[in-house]
């Protein structure tokens, strides 16, 4: 289940943070996640944002890993195109 935002209750998408690789940047554009910058904020770190740019942290980390990895292969990402 994707969590709602605790101020609108729109549903959130996942927000990462850090240097996007190409594919997060196309599944930002297309909605199905947020960009939030280089740096991260202060604990707890959000990871979820709404439409109006609500962000809040939910512990659920599983959720935010599934819905992530999702929206990153819908727009081709690979592990093997990004391993070190």
């Amino acid at each position: 289940m994707i969590p709602s935002c605790p101020d609108c209750h729109a549903a959130g998408v996942p927000l990462l943070f850090g240097l996007p690789a190409p594919e997060a940047r196309k599944a930002a554009a297309a909605g199905e996640l947020a960009l939030g910058g280089c740096f991260l904020p202060e604990e707890p770190v959000p990871n979820w944002q709404c439409p109006r740019q609500h962000r809040w942290h939910d512990a659920d980390e599983r959720t935010w890993n599934t819905q992530l990895l999702a929206a990153l292969l819908a727009h081709g990402y690979t592990e093997r195109d990004h391993d070190a």
